[in-house]
């Protein structure tokens, strides 16, 4: 680790998360930045401005918090509607679901589906939070450790109008650790007129008391007062580095910054591995999703990649299944 405001620049640089810790406190936190990431992952598909905040969000949130994880595997963020079981399903609101997952050192992909003409009502209302958008639902973190692993899923309410607070109140209510966290996504302005989103998010965490530490409230406290200083033009401005925002907060108590970790945006869709689930389709099902030529296309949510496949290819795959 080193001092926040180093020479170096601790944390130079988009698409990087950035660990840090307060010195001599019971505070450690995160800080990402998200240049080129976020503006593919927002810009590969139509988003009403509302709605691409809400998947900036998602994405913010997936970053900060599977940043954390110290094994192969991923963190899954979801807010939809439940349906009356109470099962996590697509939702009933102008957006019926807002999905994001990070894998540490591969990167992060976010998605949504909304209906736009519900949208473009709720913006005119000027009605653009998490809880006017998605309805009463649910926000969800899943730890996926990978294959023949068992899941582990938190659900907690949509409680106000920004997914950061329905996190806050998940760590809280289930993992008992008092969190703040801090998301702004917008756009910037490059020469020529043209425009490219932007995210930047940050969170801290109070470490528990124990013997040695006695009670940690009041330094969370005020870390907190601190942290709440922290504006949307600090974590969009691309000319700060994480380590310059986190002096400027901190410099009085001093901050302790962890080399940043690459956060690009990733997307799982890759030829082979869709080719071989095209194949496990039954033939019936295949020839009712073939062109006239036989072919057959498909489209990553993701990404909004086309993917086109011939006949030959797909019977080659599922040789191979075989």
């Amino acid at each position: 680790m080193t001092p926040a405001g180093a020479p170096d620049e601790t944390g130079a640089g988009d698409d990087r998360v950035t660990g840090f810790q307060l010195e001599g406190r019971p505070v450690r936190g995160r800080l990402a930045r998200l240049g080129a990431a976020a503006d593919a992952i927002l810009s590969a598909h139509a988003y009403p401005d509302s709605v691409a905040r809400l998947v900036g969000e998602a994405a913010l949130l997936a970053v900060l918090i599977g940043d954390s994880l110290k094994f192969d595997g991923k963190l899954i963020i979801q807010a939809s509607g439940p349906d009356s079981g109470g099962r996590q399903i697509e939702g009933t609101g102008a957006v019926a679901f807002v999905v994001a997952d990070f894998v540490p050192g591969q990167g992060v992909r976010a998605y949504a589906k909304f209906d736009a003409g519900a949208v473009a009502a709720l913006e005119a209302a000027g009605r653009t939070g998490a809880r006017d958008l998605l309805g009463e639902g649910h926000f969800a973190m899943t730890i996926d450790p990978g294959p023949g692993m068992e899941r582990y899923q938190g659900v907690t309410a949509i409680t106000s109008g920004t997914l950061a607070d329905s996190a806050a109140h998940y760590f809280v209510q289930s993992e008992q650790t008092p969190t703040r966290l801090r998301l702004a996504v917008g756009r910037e302005m490059l020469e020529g007129g043209r425009t490219v989103w932007r995210a930047g998010g940050a969170l801290i965490q109070r470490i528990a008391g124990d013997d040695a530490r006695g009670d940690t409230q009041d330094a969370f406290d005020h870390a907190r007062a601190l942290f709440d200083t922290l504006g949307d033009d600090e974590l969009l401005d691309p000319r700060l580095t994480a380590g310059q925002v986190l002096f400027r907060l901190f410099h009085e108590d001093g901050v302790r910054v962890e080399p940043g970790r690459p956060a690009p945006r990733r997307c799982s869709c890759e030829r082979a591995a869709l080719a071989r689930l095209l194949a496990r389709f039954p033939s019936d099902d295949r020839e009712h999703m073939s062109r006239a030529d036989g072919s057959v296309a498909m489209t990553c949510e993701y990404c909004n990649r086309e993917w086109s496949f011939t006949a030959s290819e797909i019977d080659a795959a599922a040789s191979a299944n075989d």
